[in-house]
């Protein structure tokens, strides 16, 4: 083997060496600095709950509407915090599931209380559809609850002032589904192929909301993967959204 070659080939391999050393030097400072923000940030929501159900006084109408501005911020900061531990988690080989047996509508109705007051700011009426009382099975529904939030949160950010939002959960003897359905901004045909891939955006959802990252469908469609699932996916542009997902039970 010529001189030539064998130069070549040690420096593709130090440039591979060099690159998995970036990757993982960036996988641990998302997942510490994931960690170290999650804290604080639990700590000001925990705070701001304490100020809006009266514990430091009385407070009136506008001071309460602005600390549930702040507290839906904080709350969104912690979800998309979990989103990039998730992320950092794929990335590293450390994404495993925790199954235990839980109910599917319970999970949703608790997130509702936190997502029905994003909603109100915004003049937004979520409409929930529960099929089913209980809908009993075994998952990690820590994980699904990540993917309820983060598809719920889309649907109320991305749909106009005063519409309406329907979610629906129910099952049949072999799956459990959940799926929300919007009249917002939908997805443009041409991307919903990329829509699913780490940090893709669509373009008039980078227009609507600057600040999306990029990695919540990304995250939940892992989650919904690592089950043996299904997303539940359609959307026109201009005219809104379905996303969900269904699970063998």
């Amino acid at each position: 083997m010529g001189s030539g070659i064998c130069s070549l080939i040690i420096l593709i391999s130090h440039k591979n060496h060099k690159e998995d050393k970036d990757k993982i030097i960036k996988d641990d400072f998302l997942s510490i600095a994931s960690h170290q923000l999650r804290t604080p940030l639990t700590s000001i929501k925990g705070y701001l709950s304490m100020l809006l159900e009266g514990d430091a006084g009385e407070v009136n109408d506008l001071q309460k509407r602005f600390l549930m501005e702040a507290f839906n911020s904080s709350e969104r900061m912690v979800r998309i915090i979990g989103d990039f531990l998730g992320v950092s988690r794929v990335q590293s080989g450390k994404f495993e599931l925790q199954k235990e047996e839980g109910d599917l509508a319970k999970i949703i109705d608790e997130e509702l209380i936190v997502l029905q007051e994003i909603a109100k700011t915004r003049n937004i009426k979520i409409k929930f559809n529960k099929k089913h009382k209980k809908i009993i099975f075994s998952a990690d529904f820590s994980k699904l609850r990540q993917v309820i939030m983060n598809m719920i949160d889309n649907a109320i950010f991305y749909s106009e002032k005063d519409s309406e939002i329907t979610i629906e959960v129910g099952e049949d003897k072999k799956y459990a589904y959940f799926k929300v359905t919007d009249s917002g901004i939908g997805v443009p045909a041409t991307q919903q192929g990329k829509l699913f891939t780490k940090f893709y955006r669509g373009s008039n959802a980078q227009k609507k909301r600057p600040d999306g990252t990029g990695v919540g469908l990304y995250l939940s469609k892992k989650i919904i993967d690592e089950h043996n699932g299904e997303i539940i996916f359609y959307s026109q542009e201009g005219k809104g959204s379905t996303f969900g997902f269904k699970i063998k039970k």
